[in-house]
């Protein structure tokens, strides 16, 4: 009977992790609540086809996370919960991948510690519980990367070239790239042949220059191989089948939606949110070429300072052939997997960490293959890296609870309790420490510590800390002062969060358009207005008789208040005749 401890030692710590990073906390940035809407307007109208925010078309992503979290909402509610869910089933899903290929490539321990590498790591909390689609990106490229490879490392040593993927497999790849691009478009596609196809190339040509028994590393051969290998590859891959399959789940929407909006969803999908965020920086996302790279050792923290020895480890030991064949080509691969992704997208203008997370799989075998390599030789190849590692852990606990400190200082209002997240890593350094001359229970103690840090930061402490996000309490606040509903716009600034929690159409207004609001406040005592308090001069000076400044919120790091204007009440009664002037103390505050 097969053994099953490795995955249900996976199963167990990945869902303990998860679970202890969901909090009903409320949506922060910009995009989880744009997303919730879409997937709520979705549930709401019964048109799962296209996506709407805030009554406009939604261009920005395709409908595959929509649907998942629309799904969610119809089984659980509609709830911040239910919105990320899909995003951690999505991250233990692609634990299982890794499970499945470090088992097989290399061996269960390399398997369950690559799984608990990528579940412990904080970019992939984050995003395991984040209403967004990279996690569901990342698990779809992972599986269709995992089932190629495994296709192809099948005979590592055939001598009559590459084994070729089966129909049913290359159907299913070409399934799950398809559903990729329904989830975030031609990258889905692109972004994992880009890895697996050079990486083939790479193993058909070593396999025809080692049938011509060329000597050595000599480069001559190598050439010759180059053609042939790449004609190997096509006829591997079966590109056809891939592409064909592809099509197959991804042109059903995208040829509804185009047809439902007469072109306006492919026109600013593709050339403004594809092509426009290549060539140009958009909403400020720059940076250099080093930001992705940089990012991901912080991203990939507690195993990142292990990262660059892996990296360095790993090339080495291809270059030497000091490993099985199977195990070799499955190094090659894991690098050429982290190269293009963070490679790929640091030649784009628009960067965000968010972006490679498609690599960290990757970098999670790269780890825990090269740290399970030393354990098995009883000693560390690299003792000062190693002592270098458990300094930047403790150092990286220092800086998460100064970091929860100083943001305290600067409006993050009751948030010291979350700072003693910092002392896991504190403790996993010790314990790293402890065991340095024991490389299996040093790598044990590090994936603890991983697990127990994330799931602590992305749950409680994060839950700590919501309470410094105003926003949604403010627009809550608008909708008690209306009695129940309140029909709410926005003068001068509209984000994504008040049209969540609004929980209906908002209606935006600039400066030129005062005239178009202050007749919407008159309009009766339930509408009301948010405005940021820099710009409320330019709106007070045609109020009408009774309405004011009812409420005000600080974000985080804002310098400036949001106000709620609206109609003043009085006793619990709405008021309707004149009131003190418009700059009037507030009668309620949300801090």
């Amino acid at each position: 009977m097969q053994d099953r401890r490795p995955l249900i030692i996976v199963l167990v710590a990945s869902i303990v992790s998860l679970a202890a990073g969901i909090a009903a906390t409320p949506f922060w940035d910009e995009d989880e609540p744009r997303f919730a809407a879409i997937a709520r307007t979705m549930v709401n109208t019964g048109d799962w086809v296209v996506p709407m925010f805030n009554d406009e078309l939604a261009v920005d992503k395709p409908v595959l996370m929509h649907w998942a979290m629309a799904a969610s909402y119809t089984l659980f509610g509609t709830s911040e919960i239910a919105a990320r869910l899909p995003a951690a089933i999505a991250t233990l899903l692609t634990a299982l991948a890794l499970l499945r290929a470090g088992t097989r490539w290399f061996n269960s321990t390399t398997g369950i510690v690559a799984a608990l590498a990528y579940v412990g790591c904080l970019l992939v909390g984050i995003e395991a519980h984040a209403a967004t689609p990279d996690a569901i990106l990342t698990c779809l490229t992972t599986w269709a990367t995992v089932l190629f490879a495994e296709a192809l490392l099948a005979r590592p040593d055939a001598a009559d070239g590459l084994v070729k993927l089966s129909w049913g497999r290359a159907a299913v790849i070409g399934g799950l790239l398809g559903l990729a691009v329904v989830c975030k478009g031609p990258i889905g596609f692109v972004g994992p042949l880009a890895v697996v196809l050079p990486w083939a190339s790479w193993l058909a040509m070593q396999r025809r220059v080692a049938a011509t028994n060329a000597a050595g590393h000599a480069l001559r051969p190598w050439l010759a191989a180059t053609l042939p290998a790449a004609w190997d590859t096509i006829r591997a891959a079966r590109l056809g089948i891939l592409t064909v399959a592809m099509l197959a789940v991804a042109a059903p929407w995208y040829t509804a939606v185009s047809l439902r909006t007469n072109g306006e969803w492919l026109n600013g999908f593709f050339f403004i949110h594809n092509v426009g965020r290549f060539v140009a920086p958009m909403e400020r996302h720059g940076g250099s070429v080093l930001l992705h790279p940089l990012a991901m050792l912080v991203g990939f923290f507690p195993w990142s300072c292990f990262l660059p020895l892996a990296m360095v480890v790993t090339a080495w030991r291809i270059w030497k052939r000091a490993d099985q064949p199977v195990s070799r080509h499955a190094l090659a691969l894991a690098l050429v997997w982290l190269i293009v992704w963070v490679g790929g997208f640091s030649a784009s203008a628009t960067k965000l960490p968010n972006y490679v997370l498609p690599a960290y799989p990757a970098a999670a075998l790269l780890v825990a293959a090269a740290g399970v390599a030393a354990a098995h030789r009883g000693l560390w190849a690299h003792p000062a890296w190693m002592a270098a590692g458990t300094v930047s852990l403790a150092l990286g606990g220092v800086i998460t609870a100064a970091a929860v400190l100083v943001a305290e200082r600067f409006g993050l209002t009751d948030a010291a309790p979350a700072a003693l997240v910092g002392l896991v890593p504190i403790v996993g350094a010790a314990c790293l420490w402890h065991w340095r001359r024991e490389p299996l229970r040093a790598i044990a103690a590090l994936a603890v510590t991983g697990l127990v840090y994330t799931g602590l930061a992305v749950g409680p402490a994060a839950a700590r800390i919501a309470g410094a996000n105003a926003l949604p309490a403010l627009v809550q606040e608008a909708h008690r002062h209306a009695g129940g509903h309140a029909r709410l716009g926005t003068f001068t600034q509209i984000t994504p969060n008040v049209v969540y929690y609004a929980d209906g159409h908002v209606t935006a207004w600039q400066e030129p358009q005062r005239d178009d609001c202050i007749r919407f406040l008159a309009s009766g005592p339930d509408a009301v207005v948010l405005v940021r308090e820099d710009d409320f001069a330019a709106l007070s000076a045609g109020l009408p008789a009774g309405v004011g400044v009812i409420g005000r919120s600080r974000p985080l790091f804002r310098d400036h208040d949001f106000l709620l204007v609206g109609t003043h009440t009085t006793n619990g009664a709405r008021s309707v005749g004149p009131t003190a002037a418009v700059q009037s103390p507030v009668e309620t505050t949300t801090r």
